[in-house]
């Protein structure tokens, strides 16, 4: 597969250049990953975030405050999931599991500081992303204690 037409047609990606774009893959692996196969594990430190080229995953969350399951969505093809991995030292907030055989480019956080180097607004992309993430959980965190008042 050749992922920069994909790369480029995708919003959060279609602003950059090819250079831009060449840097992003030349840092990432294409894998293929089977069937239930565990991405990340809300309890554990994450090492990488994904773009799911093809196949389907599940995301979800369990609050022990609670004792439920938080969200759960469902990564398609051209979303980018596990993106708080790329904070060093977080412990990822969801469950990522393949729905069925999938195709995913890795992006490790160990990568983060050359692709910087490399293409500093794909790396900006990255962090306006764990920003919107970080918001996002507040308030769905702040939501789910409201609720319970």
């Amino acid at each position: 597969m050749t992922l920069l037409p994909f790369l480029r047609d995708l919003p959060a990606f279609e602003k950059f250049t090819e250079t831009e774009l060449t840097a992003f893959i030349a840092h990432s692996r294409l894998f293929e990953f089977p069937e239930d196969y565990l991405f990340s594990d809300q309890k554990e430190p994450g090492e990488s975030t994904y773009l799911l080229i093809s196949g389907r995953v599940r995301v979800f969350q369990h609050d022990n405050v609670v004792n439920e399951t938080m969200s759960v969505n469902e990564i398609c093809a051209g979303e980018v999931f596990n993106v708080l991995s790329l904070v060093e030292d977080l412990t990822v907030p969801t469950t990522v599991v393949a729905l069925e055989p999938s195709i995913a480019l890795e992006f490790p956080r160990e990568n983060l500081a050359a692709l910087r180097e490399q293409a500093p607004r794909i790396a900006h992309q990255f962090q306006y992303m764990i920003a919107i993430q970080l918001a996002n959980a507040v308030f769905a965190r702040n939501a789910a204690l409201r609720a319970r008042l």
